[in-house]
């Protein structure tokens, strides 16, 4: 099982790494950098997502020239064809397109919750992480190992 994350910022992808390694060592972690490689895993492997926690603005520091990295509303478009299958969490300083990110997947049948990041990192095991616990918790059939 995996939680899956799109998010092109190193230093927000180590401070998830970090709380996602501790709270949650027995899952698979995948971080992506662009929506089109987030879209492709994704057709291949949704079953396996217990959560996804999706960025809407992105710019891959090492990207080459042209390319084109999409955005978070690019994935959630996409899910929104699909049938529900795992809680997303939906985390951007982008108010506008968070709200439209969410709106989709929630007329689509998605659980989503939104968290606003704040305070340079600090946000990550302040709010995202207990976002991502409590997202997991109200969708696993069964108990977590504790912790």
């Amino acid at each position: 099982m995996t939680i899956a994350v799109l998010e092109d910022n190193d230093d927000r992808i180590a401070a998830m790494e970090d709380g996602l390694a501790d709270k949650f060592p027995f899952f698979n972690r995948r971080y992506f950098r662009s929506a089109p490689e987030a879209l492709a895993w994704l057709d291949e492997h949704i079953s396996e997502v217990v959560c996804l926690a999706l960025d809407h603005d992105l710019e891959p520091p090492d990207h080459p020239p042209g390319f084109e990295p999409g955005t978070g509303r690019d994935v959630a478009d996409a899910l929104a064809g699909r049938p529900a299958s795992c809680p997303i969490v939906i985390h951007t300083s982008n108010a506008p397109a968070a709200v439209g990110m969410e709106m989709v997947l929630i007329d689509a049948g998605w659980s989503v919750t939104r968290v606003l990041p704040y305070a340079d990192l600090s946000w990550i095991r302040e709010a995202w992480l207990p976002a991502v616990r409590d997202a997991i918790v109200q969708t696993a059939p069964v108990p977590l190992p504790a912790r």
